[in-house]
């Protein structure tokens, strides 16, 4: 005899902190395109910046709150994926392109939105690409911050690398959270999932402080 599947309620709170956040994600790209407006190129960065911040937060909160049917569950978790990969290449953006030059504001460039396109095509719903090759995506993301973070912290100096490294371990330790489904605290209300939430909140913050302190007043070789 087979019993029915049981499936928990998701907590309560699960998907509102993106959405706050999403609201404030506008207001942050609102002020970014304001204090750069006299300078196009900058804007722009900063612009693709903001844009991917609240696309995340967005996307996030309209596939978490709701109880979607299950196709469109399915598409909204495959953008919910594929906003992840635009983020994090969103996030280098103003970083690389106002802080880098020469090469290594071309090649990092280059790098980190092809691997943000290909993790958007792989995304997509008519294909099923093998997680492995998503998670090496991501992987490949990550290493590329590594190397980058060198001549960042050449040219701002190793306040900024701490506040980077700080960045990075607040999205390791979201990442961890969700990946061993812990801490589950109150399931019912808000659990691992909510944590992971929070933490890439935390870590958005202190990537935006970052874009303001440094690459907003940097003069770009």
């Amino acid at each position: 005899m087979n019993l029915p599947a049981v499936t928990m309620p998701k907590p309560l709170l699960r998907g509102w902190s993106h959405a706050v956040a999403s609201f404030v994600a506008v207001a942050g790209l609102v002020s970014l395109i304001v204090i750069t407006r006299h300078d196009p190129a900058k804007l722009a960065s900063m612009a693709i910046y903001g844009t991917g911040l609240v696309l995340l937060f967005a996307v996030s909160a309209t596939y978490h709150i709701f109880n979607w049917p299950p196709r469109v569950k399915d598409w909204l978790r495959r953008a919910d994926h594929a906003t992840i990969f635009v983020f994090i290449a969103a996030t280098y953006t103003p970083l690389v392109f106002n802080i880098l030059g020469g090469w290594w504001r071309i090649g990092v460039l280059v790098a980190i939105w092809v691997c943000a396109l290909a993790g958007v095509i792989g995304a997509a719903p008519f294909l099923r690409i093998p997680r492995v090759v998503l998670a090496s995506l991501y992987l490949a993301m990550g290493w590329l911050a590594v190397v980058a973070l060198v001549p960042l912290t050449a040219a701002l100096g190793w306040v900024a690398a701490v506040l980077m490294a700080l960045g990075g371990l607040q999205y390791s330790l979201g990442a961890a959270a969700y990946a061993f489904r812990r801490p589950r605290l109150w399931p019912r209300v808000f659990g691992y999932h909510e944590v992971f939430h929070l933490a890439v909140i935390t870590a958005s913050v202190t990537f935006y402080v970052i874009v303001v302190y440094y690459a907003v007043p940097y003069h770009r070789s």
